[in-house]
């Protein structure tokens, strides 16, 4: 669904993402292309920028919700009973 909004409308791809400095920026961007896209069409560009940083993203968000998720679950299952730590011993 984000992905969908992402291409449909940029910004709202990024705001469903949680992300508002990022959201600033696609917001500004897309607002100066949009106009160009409806009357010159050469704010193609802008649009494409636009839906490439959303998609980008929204990526990003998702890949850092799983990376807490894997923390999270390392953090959880405490130290491992064969990971204890051993005394060297000075070889002469």
């Amino acid at each position: 669904m984000r992905y969908l909004l992402a291409i449909v409308t940029p910004p709202l791809g990024i705001l469903l993402c949680k992300r508002p400095m990022h959201f600033v920026v696609n917001l500004v961007v897309w607002l100066i292309s949009l106009p160009l896209v409806l009357f010159l069409g050469i704010g193609l560009i802008g649009w494409f920028v636009c839906i490439v940083h959303a998609v980008a993203v929204c990526r990003m968000s998702s890949v850092d919700k799983r990376l807490d998720r894997l923390v999270d679950a390392i953090r959880s299952s405490g130290p491992s009973p064969t990971a204890a730590p051993t005394e060297s011993t000075p070889s002469a």
